[in-house]
C-alpha cells in the first residue's frame, strides 16, 4: 500500500480497513501484523494498552477471531465516517464497525477512530480507539483481555513492570 499522489486519507483508511478484515476471514495473522505500528496504542472503554510485540498482536487477533467463529460471523461492514491527512505521514480516521451473520446484525455497532501513520512506503495502524458499548457480549473482553503478554513480562525478560492499564 503505498502512498501516490492520487491516495486519498479515505483510500489509505479503506485499504486497511479492508487488510484487516481479509486476514480474519482468512485467518492470516501475516497479513494482520502488516498493518500495525508496533509499538501500537490500544484502547477501549475498559482501559488502555500499548502492544509491544507480535505476540501483543497474535493475541489480539487469536481472541477477535474466536469471537468472531463464537459469533458466526461472515461479514464486517466498516464505513469510513471521516478520514483527514493531519500531516503527509499522519491520518486520524474514524470508522464504524458492523458486524453480520447470515445477514443480520450480531453486535452493537461502535465507532474506531484510528491513527494511521505512514512508515516509509507503508501506511500502518498507529494507534485504535474502540468504543464497543460494554452491554456487548463478547466483544469488549475479546478486545481487552486482563493482560497482554508483554504486560506479564518481568523486568528481567525485556519488559518493565509497569501496567499500561488504566
Amino acid at each position: 500500500m503505498s502512498h501516490g499522489a492520487h491516495e486519498t486519507a479515505y483510500e489509505i483508511g479503506y485499504a486497511l480497513l479492508n487488510k484487516t478484515k481479509r486476514a480474519y476471514f482468512e485467518d492470516d495473522f501475516t497479513l494482520f501484523a502488516s498493518a500495525f505500528l508496533l509499538p501500537h496504542e490500544h484502547v477501549t472503554l475498559q482501559g488502555w494498552a500499548v502492544l509491544e510485540t507480535e505476540e501483543d498482536l497474535r493475541m489480539l487477533f487469536e481472541r477477535m477471531k474466536a469471537e468472531f467463529q463464537r459469533l458466526e460471523v461472515d461479514d464486517i461492514v466498516r464505513p469510513l465516517v471521516s478520514a483527514e491527512f493531519v500531516t503527509p505521514f499522519n491520518i486520524l480516521a474514524t470508522a464504524e464497525s458492523h458486524i453480520y451473520s447470515r445477514g443480520k446484525r450480531v453486535a452493537e455497532p461502535y465507532a474506531v477512530q484510528s491513527t494511521l501513520m505512514r512508515c516509509g512506503n507503508e501506511w500502518r495502524i498507529a494507534t485504535a480507539n474502540y468504543c464497543v458499548p460494554l452491554s456487548t457480549r463478547g466483544l469488549p473482553a475479546a478486545l481487552m483481555p486482563p493482560a497482554f503478554p508483554s504486560e506479564t513480562r518481568l523486568p528481567s525478560q525485556g519488559g518493565d513492570d509497569a501496567s499500561h492499564r488504566s
